[in-house]
């Protein structure tokens, strides 16, 4: 039986704010992947914070905005979701504990894709407070078709 993207969707919905999430640069130009592997990535940092007290990160992924709505990443048959020990690796914030005042970040998010299209991206983070209730943070980030000047006279 397929996902159904609304079902993460409307779950999102249903919680209250409780993260700041930002991406840098936005929007991201186009660079080309590695020779190994075709296509083109869209390279960003995703930083999350919390907006009041500890905060636990359980759960963080992405959709990708397709003919108006939010999608799954192509090719994908489930939602990209990633769990509280990738957190905990790839934004440095052991056992995924985010402390107040204090910002982790992934230096080195991207998105690659074997074309060139221009959209946007959702990224999702659900925590839980010091009161045990679940919290939520979002933010597009958008992806520009054009490249960035380092691949200037590169064919694509």
């Amino acid at each position: 039986m397929p996902f159904e993207p609304n079902l993460k969707l409307d779950e999102l919905a249903s919680l209250p704010e409780g993260l700041a999430v930002t991406h840098t640069p936005d929007p991201v130009l186009a660079t080309l992947h590695t020779p190994s592997l075709s296509g083109v990535q869209w390279k960003h940092s995703t930083t999350v914070s919390s907006k009041a007290g500890p905060v636990t990160i359980i759960e963080f992924g992405y959709f990708v905005e397709r003919n108006g709505q939010w999608d799954l990443p192509y090719g994908a048959e489930v939602p990209y979701s990633y769990t509280s020990g990738d957190f905990a690796k790839m934004y440095e914030c052991p056992s995924s504990e985010m402390k107040p005042g204090e910002s982790y970040t992934d230096a080195w998010n991207r998105s690659v894709i074997d074309c060139v299209p221009e959209q946007f991206v959702r990224w999702y983070f659900i925590g839980v407070d010091a009161k045990g209730n679940r919290v939520k943070g979002e933010a597009n980030v958008k992806l520009l078709a054009e490249h960035s000047p380092d691949v200037q006279g590169t064919e694509w």
